[in-house]
């Protein structure tokens, strides 16, 4: 079963609903074995306090201790007296929530959990933030490039940003950088969803990158553009693409996304060992500890985490031992492998 890490966000906005609500659906323990790193203190005052129908919830000291075909609830809050202040931004919740983090990336790096899924909380992502991709990538260390990605259905995009280039030297490093980028961006959707040659559109203002783009197709990197960002997303072209890159166009995007269902919209960091996913929600001050929260959003991004880590494990175990080149003598009947000549030598 696929281990799900889910922190507990900010405690004084809606994310404890969003997870409690979720965890009634008796269908996710068929698909995961969710382990909360939170406060069971608070747990408990809430699932009193929405009259929640009982769930099998496993408390535990220890991520060690989680079971599959339970609700494990790793209990952060020991020793401490959480007071749960609705709509309040308070320092308690602040370190809570950094608490819940720091607990779930020590688990995966203790391979404890697959995949890890955040309420909403002051680190949260949105539209207008990069937030938990930085810091992600910032705690977990790793070489690799990280991406933030907003997923909804067949749409996925991606934000990239280029510098002023006073010179003509700056302006070709720039250039170098969106094609590494949109190397990696390639290489990623084929490992987290599970593309074979995935088709990317660039939009772009500029029209300089053209002679690059085609470089990348002449590679096997199919990436078309750059595209004009508002005809684009006038006409639904990306509707053709597996992926759209969006370059200094963040308006187009906005466009693009808020034109979309918001509870089937969700957020994805890519390049980490770790795969994160998150609802574009926010803390939500004003409705919490009302129980009007929506949870669909946040069961969204658990299902699409869950196929996301198939697809990362499915990629790995395709590409492990990848089939040596066989060399066979040209121009004969009797074909035999021979194996002592190189390619040089053939």
């Amino acid at each position: 079963m696929i281990k799900i890490g889910i922190t507990q966000g900010d405690i004084n906005g809606i994310g404890y609903e969003l997870i409690l609500k979720t965890m009634q659906s008796p269908e996710i323990l068929e698909f995961c074995t969710p382990v909360i790193f939170g406060s069971a203190q608070v747990v408990e005052q809430l699932i009193a306090k929405f009259q929640l129908e009982p769930f099998p919830l496993n408390i535990i000291n220890s991520v060690d201790d989680a079971i599959d075909g339970r609700v494990n609830l790793v209990d952060l809050s020991v020793g401490k007296n959480l007071t749960v202040e609705w709509g309040q931004q308070t320092e308690d919740a602040l370190r809570a929530e950094a608490d819940s983090l720091t607990a779930a990336f020590q688990a995966h790096s203790r391979h404890k959990i697959d995949l890890l899924v955040t309420a909403p909380g002051n680190l949260d992502n949105d539209l207008e933030s990069n937030a938990l991709c930085e810091f992600a990538h910032r705690v977990m260390g790793t070489e690799e490039t990280s991406f933030g990605w907003i997923v909804n259905g067949n749409l996925r995009t991606i934000a990239l940003h280029t510098s002023e280039a006073s010179t003509e030297l700056g302006e070709g490093i720039e250039q170098e950088n969106i094609v590494a980028d949109i190397r990696n961006i390639n290489t990623q959707l084929r490992r987290s969803f599970r593309f074979i040659e995935p088709h990317i559109a660039v939009l772009s203002p500029s029209r300089k990158l053209a002679s690059r783009l085609n470089e990348l197709r002449e590679n096997h990197v199919m990436a078309f553009g750059p595209f004009e960002p508002a005809a684009f997303v006038e006409q639904g072209l990306w509707q053709h693409y597996d992926a759209v890159v969006f370059i200094d166009s963040e308006k187009e995007r906005y466009t693009l996304l808020g034109a979309q269902d918001k509870d089937y919209t969700y957020g994805f960091v890519s390049g980490l060992p770790l795969a994160i996913t998150y609802p574009i929600i926010p803390i939500s001050y004003d409705i919490a500890g009302q129980g009007i929260a929506n949870e669909v959003p946040f069961r969204q991004a658990i299902f699409a985490g869950i196929d996301i880590c198939r697809n990362r494990r499915a990629f790995a175990q395709a590409t492990r031992h990848p089939l040596e080149k066989q060399w066979i003598p040209k121009g004969r009947d009797d074909v035999k492998l021979d194996l002592s000549k190189s390619e040089d030598e053939e």
